[in-house]
């Protein structure tokens, strides 16, 4: 468990400035579309959820989103910023931001994005992506309490849309 937490520790370090650009993303966005492959999309999904009890515009989850507006959100969490079939989306979206959650900064997914937030998760005792997809999830779990209090959303109003 300490080498877990110890590992997780490392990997939060993360740009502040970066973290702020991404909630005030989330905040004006029209609609958030959330995109990953396997226990990334599980991440995506968790969060979907939370951003919907928050009582914000979830679309589409792990698709190609539908017709885009300069106001949408894209947001995409992927390891290795290189996944065939997320690149693919990626380049078919028009309108709207991106922000890759990723821990290989200059992935060519990474390159498609606006905005980059870089987990530092690619050195590891656990197998395969475990400690990125771990981090992620916690990050992400973490930007609900900053939402809420930016949005000036109770648990009570968040269970309520549960």
């Amino acid at each position: 468990m300490n080498l877990i937490i110890s590992e997780i520790k490392k990997a939060l370090k993360i740009s502040k400035t970066k973290t702020n650009k991404l909630i005030d993303e989330i905040v004006n966005a029209r609609e958030i579309n959330l995109i990953g492959q396997g226990r990334s999309w599980h991440v995506a999904k968790m969060f979907s959820m939370r951003l919907k009890h928050l009582g914000l515009n979830v679309g589409r989850l792990g698709k190609k989103p539908g017709k885009t507006s300069n106001k949408d959100l894209t947001i995409v969490i992927s390891g290795s910023g290189e996944s065939k079939d997320i690149l693919k989306i990626i380049k078919s979206i028009k309108k709207g931001k991106i922000v890759c959650i990723t821990f290989h900064s200059d992935s060519n997914i990474a390159k498609k994005s606006d905005l980059v937030i870089k987990i530092n998760a690619e050195k590891s005792k656990q197998p395969l992506r475990s400690l990125f997809e771990q981090s992620a999830l916690i990050y992400l779990d973490n930007l609900i309490l900053f939402l809420m209090k930016k949005l000036n959303v109770t648990e009570k109003e968040m269970w309520g849309r549960h």
